[in-house]
């Protein structure tokens, strides 16, 4: 069997990136025999089928997603490796992508990306807002280069090594102008607009669960919002429910325009996780902010 070529998985990836032949050409800068040419020698070399062919473009096999997942990580590892390279050679920095579930890390990755930013001004970071799910397949693919995820139970995944940080009590709060501000149970919450930002449906079912717990139909309107400014308007603007950590409640800014409702039952715990893709070759720069990143969850 032959080896695998970088230049067939780079024609892969951008086939299935760009959905035809003709695009992934467009997005290498090769022509478009080329591309063609590539894939039909990695199909044959690996003797099974990758694509399929159709009038509106390609999909592809399940062969074909199988070797995609690790296409991807090929190649991202290989831009890590050049960057790492370039750095000891030019001592020019390198780039960092950092996942993020929504509201992960609001008490220490402002303080802990500000002592990066003073050690390390040159080195690109983005910063990118998924779910649990997209994190996980960022760090499995290599996108990403680590994670920092707010979750009720760790993911369960062999290819992604998980870290606990740590773990901050919660409780419901509301806009401190609020006419709900002094609600002392729930009965007197269901008209709320109960706001939160997990997409895997499990807030939703335990909102729904501690109502029936009282004897009470659930609260009419349980919306989930993923994106933090539309949360943060949404929030000063009506009279909605939504779960914060107890250190988001006594930052100043926080404490300023928010309240927690004085109520016996609590949103679930969550634990701030780092994650890290199981035997990932981190570059000196993800070290260095990963260590930054312990150091304030300590202080």
């Amino acid at each position: 069997m032959s080896q695998l070529k970088q230049h067939q998985l780079r024609a892969l990836v951008a086939v299935a990136d760009h959905g035809s032949i003709n695009a992934a050409a467009r997005a290498l800068y090769v022509t478009q025999p080329a591309i063609t040419k590539a894939l039909r020698e990695l199909e044959t070399e690996q003797g099974v089928p990758l694509l399929l062919r159709n009038s509106w473009g390609v999909t592809l096999t399940e062969a074909g997603q199988t070797l995609l997942g690790y296409a991807r990580l090929v190649i991202r590892e290989l831009e890590r490796a050049q960057q790492e390279m370039d750095r000891l050679r030019s001592g020019r920095e390198s780039s960092l992508r950092i996942g993020l579930t929504p509201l992960a890390g609001f008490e220490i990755l402002p303080q802990s990306f500000a002592a990066f930013r003073r050690a390390m001004p040159q080195v690109r970071v983005d910063f990118l807002e998924q779910d649990g799910k997209q994190l996980l397949e960022g760090l499995r693919s290599g996108l990403l280069d680590f994670a920092l995820g707010a979750f009720s139970t760790p993911p369960d995944d062999p290819f992604v090594r998980v870290e606990r940080l740590c773990e901050s009590p919660s409780g419901f709060a509301v806009r401190a102008e609020s006419p709900l501000r002094h609600a002392t149970a729930l009965a007197e919450l269901r008209q709320a607009e109960w706001l939160h930002t997990d997409q895997s449906g499990q807030y939703e079912s335990f909102v729904h669960g501690m109502f029936a717990r009282e004897g009470l139909a659930p609260p009419e309107r349980v919306t989930c919002c993923t994106s933090n400014v539309l949360l943060c308007g949404l929030l000063m603007t009506m009279d909605a429910v939504v779960p914060m950590s107890n250190q988001a409640l006594q930052a100043t800014l926080t404490a300023q325009r928010f309240v927690e409702l004085p109520l016996k039952q609590r949103p679930p715990r969550l634990s701030l996780l780092l994650l890290v893709r199981e035997g990932a070759l981190l570059s000196r720069a993800a070290e260095w902010f990963i260590a930054r990143i312990r150091e304030a969850q300590t202080v």
